[in-house]
Parts: C-alpha cells; sequence; structure tokens
C-alpha cells in the first residue's frame, strides 16, 4: 500500500475516492458478468483462526469473538491433516497466519505450532506467523515460548476499543445502495492475507469462517480446496454480510474515521440475537 503523508492528504483522499467509485462500479451484477471477480482467494497464503477464545473482545471484532463468546477451538487433529493434505498435493504456502480469537489461548497452542512447523521444516521459504493481540502475562509467555523460525505479529492491544477496525457489522445487504452487487466479487482480504481455515472448514478467507460460525456452520468446506476452485459460492453467500465488502480494498488507516462505537445493522442484530438462542443456557 502507498504510504500516505499528511502534506498530501488532499490528494490521497481524491485517489480513495475514485477507487470508491470504482469498487461501486466494478461489484455490479453486470460488471461482474463481464469482467468476473474482483478479488479471488488466494492460492499461496492462508490463515487459520485456531480459536475464537479471545481475553479482549475488541468492538467491531471481524471475528465476532466479543459479539458472540464462545471456546471453540481446533482441534489439533484438524491442523495435522492440512499440513498432511498440503505436503502430500505439493502446495507450497508463501506464509502461514495463526490467528483467533487470541490464538495463545488455544489449549494446545505449542502443539499447534509444532504441527505447522513440520511444513515449514519442508518448505522453509514459507513464513509461519503468529497474530497475536499481546495482552496479558499468559500470552506473553506463551509468545516468549516460540521458536525462533516462528514469526510474531504483536498488535500490543490495551482494551477493547480499537478506533482503527472498520465497521464489520454494517452488513451491505441491508444497504440499498448494494442492491446490485454480485458479492462473488469478494474483497481484498481474499487475495492478500489468504484463503481461511477455521474450526468449521475452509473458506475464500477466515473471516467468512468466523460469519458461518455465527450463521451456524453451513459453508465450510471439509477438504483443502484445489486450485481450479476459488470458493465463489462461499463467497457470494458470505461476503453480502462483511462490512469489509463495502471498501473493498485497504483504506490507509489516516483516510478512515475512528470508530470508537459498535455499528451494527438489522440483518446482524438478527443474526446475533439467533446464536444468543441457540447457545443460551436452559
Amino acid at each position: 500500500m502507498p504510504r500516505v503523508s499528511r502534506r498530501w492528504l488532499w490528494f490521497w483522499r481524491i485517489v480513495y475516492r475514485g477507487l470508491a467509485a470504482w469498487r461501486h462500479l466494478r461489484i455490479q451484477r453486470w460488471t461482474t458478468r463481464l469482467l468476473g471477480p474482483q478479488y479471488v482467494r488466494s492460492r499461496k497464503l492462508i490463515e487459520i483462526d485456531i480459536t475464537y477464545l479471545c481475553n479482549l473482545h475488541c468492538l467491531n471484532c471481524n471475528r465476532s469473538v466479543g459479539q458472540a463468546r464462545e471456546s471453540l477451538h481446533m482441534a489439533v487433529a484438524m491442523v495435522e491433516d492440512f499440513v498432511a493434505n498440503s505436503l502430500t498435493r505439493g502446495v507450497v504456502w508463501r506464509r502461514i497466519r495463526v490467528l483467533g480469537g487470541e490464538p495463545t489461548l488455544h489449549p494446545e497452542f505449542d502443539r499447534v505450532i509444532e504441527v505447522l512447523r513440520g511444513y515449514t521444516k519442508v518448505h522453509p521459504g514459507c513464513i509461519l506467523e503468529v497474530v497475536t493481540n499481546g495482552y496479558g502475562e499468559h500470552v506473553e509467555a506463551a509468545l516468549d515460548r516460540l521458536p525462533e523460525d516462528v514469526w510474531v505479529d504483536n498488535s500490543r492491544k490495551t482494551g477493547r476499543v480499537q478506533p482503527t477496525f472498520g465497521p464489520f457489522n454494517l452488513a451491505p445487504c441491508d444497504d440499498p445502495r448494494y442492491r446490485n452487487a454480485d458479492y462473488a466479487n469478494a474483497c481484498a482480504v481474499a487475495r492478500d492475507c489468504g484463503m481461511g481455515l477455521t474450526p468449521l472448514g475452509y473458506y475464500p478467507c477466515a473471516v467468512a469462517g468466523g460469519i458461518d460460525r455465527i450463521l451456524g456452520g453451513k459453508f465450510g468446506r471439509q477438504a483443502l480446496p484445489g486450485d481450479q476452485d476459488d470458493l465463489l459460492a462461499e463467497a457470494s453467500t458470505l461476503c453480502r454480510l462483511c462490512g469489509r465488502f463495502r471498501d473493498g480494498h485497504f483504506v490507509p488507516r489516516v483516510l478512515r474515521p475512528a470508530l470508537t462505537t459498535e455499528l451494527v445493522s438489522p440483518t446482524w442484530r438478527r443474526l446475533y440475537a439467533d446464536w444468543h438462542g441457540r447457545h443460551s443456557t436452559p
């Protein structure tokens, strides 16, 4: 992404207004029929959400760990299957990112990392990276145990309010401006962050997997998709609920308003109510 200097803020505002106009045009059904989807899932990058347990529950979390709290962990056997299938099929990942929730809260976090290192030992060019909030003694201790070959992306959060987050729970399907959108266009997350693997299966991106958790886990693929599979059906269904679909691409923080409250559109209010109804204690 370009580095946005405050001195040239006026210029970048014009640039990103133009990109927003193009995005709106690009996602229309007729444009998509002509040009195909704007973004498709990566074949070289993957994000693995190993748990939905978190110790911060930030507002506007795009995994819904604050909005719908649940101690759902990925089985180690699922990670082993991912590694085995990747090696058997000769899949060469450029980067594997381990996330959550807060990934270090997975009860077998150390074992998960060792299983994934089994892949990077065969493919040493692959980056294995843990994405963490860095919050609390337990998290810090788990990070200190990581081998030196594991990268760490530590956001060092200190509270639930994250002004740089986006309004994830503003579903585009609730906005009349998107009534002619083809949601198979997905967004840059699928390309730049990678395909998603969650306890519920494989998705165009890990954000889509978090959305499916709220829907009841209906759309996850149970086997590693082949290169010919763009997961367009899953994107068409799940991206209609994702606030990231609106911009489509990354917008520099300096060009975004600070987000200090939780914004939730009607469809998300209903989905969260349904989720809590299914998970309430009798």
